[in-house]
């Protein structure tokens, strides 16, 4: 069984698949604040200790390396464990389907699957933002559920009802999204004859890599993606959740995530400055991007960086009137939407 399971991720193209190795020793920053904890310690329960001038000298070399500490952390922090967000939005409608599918790390994840009310094979896969849930899109899945389409979601790996908070990285992420495709076919009872997959956000970025590297059924099915106000760099994703002084040390920055990507993931296969587009992957199917004019979680510089490389293979709409969020959902996105499905795609 476990040849088996091998077998198929060594056929999976987008993400890596090896665990995360158990240290044999303590990483230095560990060790580090045991000793300055242990420091303080002494300094406040022995009276003795603290007429020592050594014991001050000591201490106070180890305000510098707190510092370092401190500041390491916070990068950390930012990057591998995902926020709270108490206003996301559970999914509603009755009509979903949960189903399990194990994830990276052979860890068992949710799924939901909204079934159409016409006799297809044709499905859409919806990935939300970071920071958001499946909830937060739930009236887009509505939307395409409606137009005759089966739609796929899920809660991604860290955020509302799912796991993986702590140790995150997009890498996960991609292979919890290839795994949960590998499964639908023994899931649903049939092999999706059509697949696009509709990504917001970061959301679009992780769509941007699965059609750059398609494997499995999939490889075949897959007949376009959706991309809504779309992230497109790893890098200036970073940019905007560091503290601001981390931005300015971003060699040291870049060392760090680096040496904790590697720690994560041994077999890593992209690095941190290969981690947007064109290197992150070039879709191989048709595009449709539905961007918000203003938009004010990203910027613009996504945008330009897709126009730059994307121009010439995707279909662009901006509109004025739709903002980034997920929350709210606009008449001309879905008109843009339907009549992109039903004249290129659904004939």
């Amino acid at each position: 069984m476990d040849t088996e399971k091998s077998s198929r991720k060594s056929r999976l193209k987008a993400a890596v698949y090896q665990k995360t190795p158990a240290p044999l020793l303590p990483s230095k920053p560990k060790v580090l604040t045991a000793l300055i904890i242990i420091q303080i310690i002494a300094l406040i329960a022995s009276s003795g200790w603290r007429e020592y001038r050594i014991a001050w000298i000591v201490f106070g070399a180890s305000i510098p390396i707190a510092g370092w500490l401190i500041m390491r952390w916070r990068i950390y922090a930012s990057v591998f464990i995902t926020p709270k967000n108490k206003d996301s939005l559970r999914i509603t409608d009755s009509r979903w389907q949960e189903f399990t599918f194990s994830g990276w790390g052979e860890e068992t994840m949710k799924a939901y699957f909204l079934e159409s009310e016409k006799v297809s094979k044709d499905v859409i896969l919806y990935l939300h933002g970071y920071n958001s849930t499946l909830g937060n899109g739930e009236s887009r899945c509505q939307h395409m559920n409606s137009i005759g389409l089966n739609v796929v979601g899920l809660d991604q790996r860290g955020f509302g009802e799912q796991k993986g908070k702590y140790e995150w990285t997009i890498l996960k992420v991609i292979a919890d999204i290839e795994l949960l495709l590998e499964s639908l076919p023994s899931t649903l009872g049939f092999t999706p004859e059509k697949l696009w997959i509709y990504g917001h956000s970061v959301g679009g970025f992780l769509t941007i890599r699965l059609a750059g590297h398609p494997s499995g059924w999939w490889s075949e099915a897959l007949k376009g993606i959706i991309l809504e106000s779309p992230a497109t760099s790893f890098p200036l994703i970073i940019e905007k959740k560091l503290p601001s002084r981390a931005v300015m040390a971003s060699p040291w920055v870049r060392h760090i995530l680096r040496r904790e990507y590697q720690r994560i993931h041994p077999d890593l296969n992209i690095g941190y400055a290969n981690s947007q587009i064109p290197f992150w992957g070039v879709p191989k199917v048709p595009l449709l991007v539905i961007q918000a004019e203003n938009d004010e979680t990203l910027g613009n510089e996504h945008f330009n960086l897709l126009k730059k490389h994307f121009d010439d293979i995707a279909e662009i709409h901006v509109l004025s009137d739709m903002p980034h969020t997920s929350r709210v959902d606009v008449k001309e996105r879905r008109k843009i939407l339907e009549k992109w499905l039903s004249l290129e795609h659904l004939k």
